[in-house]
């Protein structure tokens, strides 16, 4: 059976095995079958040995890595949770739990690995789960409906629209189409100034936007009604 120090790594003890039978004139065949590992493998052995005359790795170039597999998934594992924190908080969090010294860009670039992306949080209004299980209901009583039945539906809503202040994007890490995922969704609740309009829409185009003014009643509507309607 091969002796694995590391993953794809063999021993020392097999290459010098592996030199020993080739010394012997043995075919690289036969020593494969031997030793228990491809003739590949034996060939690759005994290259290195022609131009090392060694069968020592020889020293890696380049800097090490930081963290070992287990202390990656856990840096994963907290963007599972919580999505919305930052690499400069990551890299916080792993210089006090694993006493590791590195750069925001370090974690950034472990969650790339594993296919989290920095992206912009979608911002959405805060729908409750009664709100969403409504609306799928809505749906579902809709989605038979042919063609002729949508080409005589006017749309007609009225909508306001608040200032939420700062505009500023909130950053998510992700994986590819997970976009609508309630964890990685900025929720929208209304707060500050705001505007109340009013319009409609139907198979043939966009109708008027009516601006309203003070608080809507149904005199208010009917006017709205007669006003934009037929304009529709």
């Amino acid at each position: 059976m091969v002796a694995w120090v590391e993953k794809n790594q063999i021993s020392i003890g097999i290459r010098k095995l592996t030199i020993c039978h080739w010394k012997r004139g043995s075919s690289e065949r036969k020593i494969g079958e031997i030793v228990n590992v491809s003739k590949s493998t034996v060939h690759n052995i005994i290259s290195k040995y022609k131009k090392t005359k060694s069968v020592k790795n020889r020293p890696r170039t380049g800097r090490p890595r930081c963290f070992t597999e287990l202390e990656e998934r856990w840096i994963v594992r907290k963007v599972i949770c919580n999505p919305k924190t930052s690499a400069v908080k990551l890299t916080l969090k792993a210089q006090q739990r694993l006493n590791k010294s590195v750069s925001p860009e370090t974690v950034r670039n472990i969650l790339r690995k594993y296919n989290f992306h920095g992206r912009a949080a979608r911002r959405k209004p805060f729908l409750s789960k009664a709100h969403r299980r409504a609306r799928l209901e809505f749906a579902k009583s809709y989605i038979k409906k042919p063609p002729e039945f949508w080409n005589s539906v006017l749309f007609v809503d009225e909508s306001k629209y608040n200032v939420f202040g700062s505009d500023g994007k909130q950053m998510v890490w992700r994986k590819p189409n997970s976009t609508l995922e309630m964890k990685n969704l900025t929720p929208v609740k209304h707060g500050g100034g705001s505007q109340m309009v009013w319009g409609c829409t139907s198979a043939v185009g966009v109708g008027n936007l009516h601006f309203i003014d003070g608080i809507m009643d149904k005199y208010m509507y009917l006017d709205i009604l007669k006003q934009n309607l037929k304009q529709c």
